[in-house]
């Protein structure tokens, strides 16, 4: 993971006004690769964005359009096509307000948006949406259906995007409100950024934007039926690495990653296949470690077969990632599995990489 941080630095363009075609109230009801402190940001009116310090933004008044729209996009970090962006946020305004994230932007008013707008004008609740502007022209994507009530304080906003597909999430108190959709419309790089309706004041800090090339799992698809899985993951060796694998788990578990694994879970007198497929029924990720004869140990492949046959016809409930441990070959990958995204646990920056990207799903 890499991190810049620096001051402010203000660019001002002429932007065109965002079209009355569609609102942020008209929408219909239908969880690291680089990290940068509030820095370099251009702005679509700068006298509506305001740097407090380095580590602060603040938004005020003004905006365009009949919905009083203001954003601004951070240049530090380059354009982003798969990521994420997240900033803790203060809406200071009364009244009628609306702020939330925005990724994939440029500088002419193109945009994915995720945020909080009122459900009516009229009333006082709000509701979390994600949205298109393309060109100034906002296309709704998605609504959640139960209202978000803000703390008065910040409130933690982040913004996941992965191909075409959004995940929005409000953390306010001890509420979390999750909003995931397809969203196709923008499929290019961007910056990602801040927005605002209605004039409203805003403070935003913690800013973050995150690179990365694993996509982010919805909350929904880590339930089935409502069950949160006992284990974030399943580990699968071969009894020649228990050692290395040992200690991986215990990398793991400082983390605060969850785990299964077969010399801590079945004891003497357990049946082991019913200990393995109900170790597999409650973890999500099933982590291959992959050494030289892995595929010689049929129980090893009895405890990935089964998940990895789900996985390719449909079933994200659970997913395959394959771990090289120290030893292992890229001849060493059983076939199926040559496709897939892999991890190398010796390779420090990827393994806390997919030690985070563990933590966020």
């Amino acid at each position: 993971m890499t991190r810049s941080r620096s001051s402010f630095s203000w660019r001002r363009s002429a932007s065109p006004t965002p079209s009355s075609s569609a609102s942020p109230t008209a929408v219909p009801t239908w969880n690291r690769n680089a990290r940068a402190s509030v820095s370099s940001w251009h702005a679509s009116n700068s006298a509506e964005w305001t740097p407090v310090g380095d580590r602060m933004l603040t938004g005020h008044g003004g905006g365009i359009g009949p919905y009083a729209a203001s954003y601004a996009i951070d240049l530090t970090s380059g354009p982003v096509l798969n990521g994420s962006v997240s900033a803790d946020i203060l809406l200071t305004g009364t009244g009628v307000t609306g702020a939330g994230l925005v990724c994939r932007a440029d500088r002419d008013w193109t945009f994915v948006a995720f945020y909080t707008a009122p459900q009516d004008v009229s009333e006082g609740t709000t509701v979390a949406r994600l949205g298109v502007f393309q060109e100034g022209v906002l296309t709704p994507v998605a609504q959640l259906a139960e209202p978000v009530e803000l703390e008065r304080g910040y409130n933690h906003f982040s913004l996941e995007f992965f191909s075409g597909q959004m995940r929005g999430e409000i953390r306010a108190g001890d509420r979390t409100y999750e909003l995931t959709a397809a969203c196709p419309h923008v499929p290019f790089a961007g910056h990602a950024g801040l927005v605002k309706f209605y004039g409203a004041g805003v403070l935003a800090t913690s800013w973050s934007v995150e690179r990365t090339r694993i996509p982010f799992v919805p909350a929904a698809s880590r339930r089935k039926e409502g069950q949160v899985f006992q284990y974030d993951v399943f580990l699968c060796h071969a009894r020649e690495t228990a050692q290395e694998v040992h200690d991986i788990a215990q990398a793991l578990k400082a983390r605060g990653i969850s785990y299964w694994l077969d010399t801590e879970q079945i004891t003497y007198g357990d049946r082991v296949t019913e200990k393995i497929e109900e170790g597999l029924r409650n973890s999500h990720y099933v982590l291959p470690c992959i050494s030289k004869g892995l595929m010689e140990r049929s129980w090893c492949r009895a405890e990935y077969g089964g998940i990895l046959n789900a996985e390719l016809s449909g079933d994200s409930t659970r997913i395959v990632v394959p771990l090289m441990l120290a030893a292992a070959e890229p001849d060493d990958i059983p076939l199926l599995f040559r496709d897939k995204r892999r991890v190398t646990s010796t390779n420090r920056v990827e393994f806390d990489r997919f030690i985070d990207f563990l933590l966020s799903n």
